[in-house]
């Protein structure tokens, strides 16, 4: 469950450098063990591996942490948000209603479904992520 949230925290800032503090204490929270960065380490080299895989991400050390390589609209989070910024400055109803209707339909069921952390949970509860499974917002 923890390496499944240092992957969640990564996307929900993909392409941004994550430091190592802060990938400690959002999947740890306030109370990390002791040995909470060599198993963060751990974690990312198995994710390293399960992405070089995939060929469209990857997990790249940077000056001061992490960061999730790839196109950031792969992440439903990132490209729901593009779709309603697109839906809001459409020309027409009908366009805002497509792009809409398209964003709510990446959603199913809560977000990060399974994930417990304080710093998630606040993510998960924020604008433009907690509304994602509610009706299509009107133009």
């Amino acid at each position: 469950m923890r390496q499944r949230s240092v992957l969640v925290v990564l996307a929900i800032d993909a392409e941004r450098v994550v430091t190592v503090e802060q990938l400690v204490d959002r999947v740890w929270g306030e109370r990390p063990p002791a040995s909470a960065r060599s198993t963060l380490y751990s974690y990312l080299s198995r994710l390293r591996r399960v992405l070089a895989g995939c060929g469209h991400a990857g997990i790249v050390r940077r000056a001061g942490g992490y960061v999730l390589t790839g196109d950031p609209l792969a992440v439903d989070l990132h490209r729901y948000r593009h779709l309603v910024t697109q839906a809001r400055a459409a020309q027409n109803d009908a366009q805002a209603l497509s792009l809409y209707e398209q964003a709510r339909a990446l959603w199913r069921g809560e977000a990060f479904a399974g994930i417990d952390t304080f710093w998630i949970n606040r993510v998960r509860d924020a604008p433009g992520c907690s509304q994602a499974g509610r009706r299509t917002p009107s133009h």
